[in-house]
């Protein structure tokens, strides 16, 4: 295992005349035996970041050490690094004990102990009956434990996943998340899993690196990440359906400040915490953000409300979402799908005051 850390880490790349930032001034470290997610939309630097700390591309500038030692200038033979890609990358003339067995062979291990170690990771990762078959005769998850099997033999220090599940369909995804978690946790072993799914970085990780625009934007937990966003960008982008927005002025009414949104019958009104914060920002205008899971038909404890109508009601099975207008707003909220509604429908809708999250509108750093 080993703590892998990143300094100020910048990736330039150059080439006839142009030059693209892929990652500016990154600075994170995992410990030792954690699991931790790079999440982020393409072109964020994810992959540029990733193949960094393989090897794979030269650091413009910054350090990467394993365990408090500089590896800038070492290889990826040399980092002891092993990867499992989308792509699977088995090769289809071997069977997967030979696939599995290769990387020992390569490294002159004895046959009996190849042998035993192939089929202890076989025995881990549950593919002992298809050890004798080749790539071409298995489903799309069994390949993917193959992938996982032929890195996790090489027993490495850092074991790094790249878009692993983005070839596998939603229901075996949901069976290998659980599958791979339950590996980390047997295991123990440092991981690094790039992904642009929230959802498989939030199922997944103990922490998760929020990055957009070659930035790192936010790197903590799930509640971190959920309740407390850095900025617009990582409240948006985590959770589904996506956070709600609305620009608000700020207006007094006697010991109580409101905040309507212009157009519409929609008004806001923060919490104690989210008062203070407001009271220290200089601007007139703020944005709020409420998610559409802390927007209730039906009343909470200590709630506020707001009046909207339903424009569309998309149900899905376990769950249905309302779109919802107000004025020259649009928006959304979960309902029960024994709820029905027809479009034109009036609700009113319930919050309380802590869900309602401000940003401010200019820099999108989150206020409260």
């Amino acid at each position: 295992m080993a703590r892998v850390e990143l300094e100020r880490v910048n990736k330039i790349y150059r080439g006839r005349g142009i030059e693209v930032h892929a990652v500016r001034d990154l600075s994170l470290t995992v410990e030792d035996g954690e699991f931790v997610a790079i999440l982020g939309p393409s072109g964020c630097g994810k992959t540029s970041t990733l193949r960094m700390i393989v090897g794979l591309e030269d650091i413009t500038s910054g350090e990467i050490r394993f365990d408090g030692e500089r590896v800038n200038e070492r290889g990826p033979e040399a980092r002891n690094v092993a990867m499992a890609f989308e792509t699977y990358a088995l090769y289809p003339t071997f069977t997967v004990f030979e696939n599995l067995a290769f990387p020992l062979e390569v490294r002159g291990l004895e046959r009996a102990r190849i042998e035993r170690e192939v089929r202890e990771i076989a025995r881990l990762l549950e593919i002992e009956n298809i050890l004798d078959q080749k790539p071409g005769q298995l489903s799309g998850g069994q390949q993917q434990r193959v992938s996982l099997g032929r890195a996790l033999v090489r027993d490495p220090a850092v074991f790094i996943l790249d878009e692993v599940m983005s070839h596998i369909d939603a229901h075996l995804k949901f069976r290998m998340l659980f599958e791979l978690k339950r590996l980390h946790q047997r295991i123990g072993r440092t991981m690094i899993y790039v992904t642009h799914d929230q959802i498989e970085a939030l199922a997944l990780a103990d922490r998760v690196a929020v990055m957009s625009n070659a930035e790192l934007q936010q790197f903590g937990d799930r509640d971190a990440l959920y309740n407390r966003p850095a900025n617009r960008f990582v409240a948006d982008f985590i959770g589904e359906p996506a956070t709600n927005f609305f620009t608000a002025r700020i207006r007094r009414e006697g010991e109580e400040l409101l905040l309507p949104v212009e157009g519409t019958e929609l008004v806001f009104r923060p919490d104690a915490e989210r008062r203070k914060a407001l009271e220290r920002f200089s601007g007139n205008e703020v944005v709020v953000g409420i998610r559409p899971q802390n927007l209730t038909i039906e009343p909470v404890a200590e709630s506020e409300r707001i009046e909207a109508q339903v424009d569309i009601f998309e149900y899905l099975g376990e769950m249905a979402i309302l779109a919802l207008r107000s004025g020259s707003e649009l928006f959304r909220a979960l309902a029960s799908p024994r709820q029905r509604m027809e479009p034109g429908t009036r609700l009113s809708l319930h919050y309380r005051r802590e869900d309602v999250m401000l940003f401010d509108p200019a820099s999108g750093v989150f206020l409260a």
